[in-house]
């Protein structure tokens, strides 16, 4: 288990989501600066290698990671939110890349990860009857090194004080070369509950999917009830695990 420094998302407050960086002032503590965002987490125990989506890499104390693991590292866990303290003459840059070392990690939470599943695996499942998928409020999803993270905010049912967790799964069909579609199921397992709103992190590892050409890739997402969007995204951010 973690300890209470590290938690399993089951919701997660939206707007801890991004990327900041600011002053600390206590005053224990000055010239310390902070940031939050998205990693994939690699490396083994204590030795941890953090890569940011937007690029910027990490190297974590052994001994904070061991303190905030409680000596069991990350575990199989490849995607996580995670707040970083660190001091500026610990940052460098390397071919390009923003480079942190010896940094702290005083907060953070793991995304929820998934496989994407074919469309013939989805029928198979039985997830494609209509009766058990749901709307969202609002999803905001992004590509980095193999991952396709989507953050749901979406009503969900607690009955009699316990909450009905919702799924989420994520299948994937080929619409040409260079082009695919992906189509986001949310079932909220409906009961005669109460109805709550919540935001909910999800990470697909998108690497087993191939997508026929050599170009970039022509990405369409679709949500029930949502006009589907569509972007465009390099082949290395949809095949490439950091590494």
């Amino acid at each position: 288990m973690m300890k209470q420094k590290l938690y399993l998302v089951a919701l997660l407050c939206a707007t801890l989501l991004g990327v900041t960086s600011c002053d600390i002032v206590d005053d224990d503590i000055k010239n310390v600066q902070t940031l939050n965002g998205t990693f994939t987490i690699t490396g083994s125990y204590p030795d941890y290698k953090l890569i940011q989506d937007n690029g910027t890499i990490v190297y974590p104390s052994a001994s904070n990671v061991s303190d905030i693991t409680d000596k069991e590292g990350f575990g199989n866990h490849k995607r996580a939110q995670f707040y970083v303290n660190y001091h500026p003459e610990d940052v460098t840059t390397e071919n390009g890349t923003n480079v942190i070392r010896n940094a702290e990690l005083h907060d953070g939470v793991y995304l929820i990860e998934q496989k994407i599943l074919t469309e013939a695996e989805a029928t198979e499942a039985g997830l494609l009857k209509e009766d058990s998928i749901y709307t969202v409020k609002s999803i905001d999803s992004w590509f980095a090194y193999g991952y396709l993270t989507s953050i749901i905010t979406a009503s969900y049912t607690k009955e009699e004080g316990n909450i009905i967790y919702p799924s989420v799964n994520l299948y994937a069909k080929c619409t040409g070369d260079n082009a695919v579609t992906f189509t986001l199921l949310y079932n909220r397992h409906k009961t005669n509950g109460v109805d709550f709103e919540g935001t909910f992190p999800y990470s697909f590892d998108i690497t087993s999917f191939n997508v026929p050409g050599n170009d970039s890739i022509t990405v369409t997402l679709e949500v029930k009830d949502r006009r589907p969007s569509s972007i465009k995204v390099a082949r290395k951010d949809f095949y490439s695990h950091a590494q």
